[in-house]
């Protein structure tokens, strides 16, 4: 079972090896990138910049990653160092940066706050999942930081997920598809589809239909220590519902009747480098204008 969402402790360390992931489509990720590596290197510390996916070797080395870029590269950087332990430090260079810790021009005071120990690690909760076609696992494991998303492919009709939270039977969804979040995936998908906010610090998971036909299905908070099993299934026997599964908005595979998505809490949360004080209601008011009229 993983830590605690809201486990938090000092960093305050010296750091030998960071990895540094980057969307290289944004417009400052390279002068950012430039500037990064010299900070890093005055310090002491190696810079090991990924293109695509880090080697094994520079997993193994890194002792702290940097996502430079919007919240989709924080989400390609948590797969990555999450199971390793390895905190991850948010600059953001995107529109929201939701998850970030500081903006380019602010790094330079952030990296010595954190080698000062001035920074906080938050453990966020991970979720993982496989999908199960006559019992043998032909998907997955699969990380996501965010959401696991179930839902009708391009045929835009209506689907039948059966769901059960552990051995417990939760209901028949019929809708356009099932969203299960983390608390901190709250403030992504889950919230279009109506969903509440949950505070990163709680320890559940966040099932949300999407699109349901019926009024009386609601979005649920459920256990997060218990893995949910999403089943497809037809309403008639000539029904061949397309159903597609994916993890943080990246495909994963199509579903055939019958198969069951196994949703869990990951072991290892992602280790998350945020200032001291840092308010999840202040970001929310901030990026999200939350509460404003």
């Amino acid at each position: 079972m993983a830590t605690s969402s809201s486990s938090k402790t000092r960093s305050g360390r010296a750091f030998s090896a960071a990895l540094v992931f980057r969307n290289e489509s944004k417009t400052d990720s390279a002068r950012t990138l430039a500037l990064v590596r010299s900070l890093l290197a005055a310090r002491g510390t190696q810079c090991l910049a990924v293109r695509g996916r880090p080697s094994a070797a520079a997993l193994r080395r890194a002792d702290l990653a940097i996502a430079l870029g919007g919240d989709g590269t924080m989400l390609t950087a948590a797969r990555e160092v999450a199971p390793r332990g390895i905190p991850l430090l948010g600059v953001n260079l995107g529109t929201l940066g939701f998850l970030s810790a500081t903006e380019p021009a602010g790094f330079r005071k952030v990296l010595a706050a954190i080698l000062s120990g001035a920074f906080v690690v938050e453990n966020r909760s991970m979720l993982t999942a496989e999908v199960l076609r006559g019992g043998r696992r032909v998907y997955g494991p699969e990380l996501a930081l965010n959401e696991c998303v179930i839902r009708c492919g391009d045929q835009a009709r209506a689907v039948t997920l059966s769901t059960r939270s552990g051995e417990r039977f939760v209901a028949d969804f019929f809708g356009d598809g099932l969203i299960v979040a983390t608390p901190t995936g709250s403030t992504a998908y889950s919230l279009a589809a109506m969903g509440p906010i949950v505070d990163p610090s709680v320890d559940v998971t966040l099932v949300a239909p999407i699109c349901p036909h019926t009024l009386t299905q609601r979005p649920l908070i459920v256990p997060a220590h218990l893995p949910l099993t999403v089943r497809l299934g037809r309403r008639r026997a000539d029904e061949a519902p397309r159903v597609l599964v994916s993890l943080d908005g990246r495909h994963g595979c199509e579903l055939k009747v019958g198969d069951e998505v196994r949703v869990r809490q990951a072991q290892t949360p992602l280790r998350l480098m945020l200032p001291p004080g840092r308010s999840f209601f202040e970001v929310l008011r901030r990026k999200l204008k939350w509460g404003q009229r």
